[in-house]
């Protein structure tokens, strides 16, 4: 940069590129993610999904329509849709959907 700039200018145009960089990083962290799984519990606003790694996620459910986990119960497979919380210790939820299985038990 010229010696000529004014601080102001300079500390400007530092802070732009800062944001035009960080600006693909935020977009990417807000990008849904799948969860696939079993329902372990579910209670008012709170899903814990068992993946099939041996995982539990905790699955916010206050942006998820309520028809998409009504009559949840228990084992029912299902994917979550969503992206991490700001912490990363728990997933808010998007969307939920009903994995039928191959095969019905005896």
């Amino acid at each position: 940069m010229a010696p000529g700039w004014p601080i102001v200018r300079r500390t400007f145009l530092a802070g732009t590129v800062g944001v035009l960089f960080a600006a693909p990083l935020l977009a990417e962290a807000q990008r849904p993610l799948l969860y696939e799984g079993r329902v372990q519990w579910i209670a008012g606003s709170t899903l814990i999904l068992l993946t099939d790694d041996g995982w539990s996620l905790r699955v916010d459910l206050t942006r998820v329509p309520q028809s998409d986990y009504s009559g949840l119960t228990p084992r029912d497979r299902i994917i979550v849709s969503g992206t991490l919380s700001q912490d990363g210790n728990y997933v808010l939820g998007l969307s939920i959907e009903r994995v039928r299985s191959d095969y019905q038990s005896p």
